[in-house]
């Protein structure tokens, strides 16, 4: 596990989780936007790409936490066996 780079996972799962954030809010607004002009409602998980998007989300964001917690881990065990 210490050949992992977790820094570099981290930041592209930063990456992915903030365009589908992006993507899932724009969506959201567009299609809430074309709904009121024809007296509908939009939700959140209307269209399956919505939902996509949502999934994405959350397992990118569940990545960035695990990521950065091995990341602090591993920094924090190569600080340590520096100083002895």
């Amino acid at each position: 596990m210490k050949k992992v780079p977790w820094g570099i996972l981290a930041g592209t799962c930063m990456i992915v989780a903030f365009f589908a954030v992006v993507g899932t809010v724009g969506a959201y607004i567009a299609l809430n936007a074309i709904a009121s002009l024809t007296s509908a409602t939009a939700t959140l998980f209307d269209q399956w790409y919505q939902v996509v998007l949502f999934a994405v989300d959350i397992v990118s964001v569940i990545g960035l936490a695990f990521s950065l917690t091995m990341y602090a881990i591993h920094a924090k065990s190569k600080n340590k066996g520096d100083s002895q």
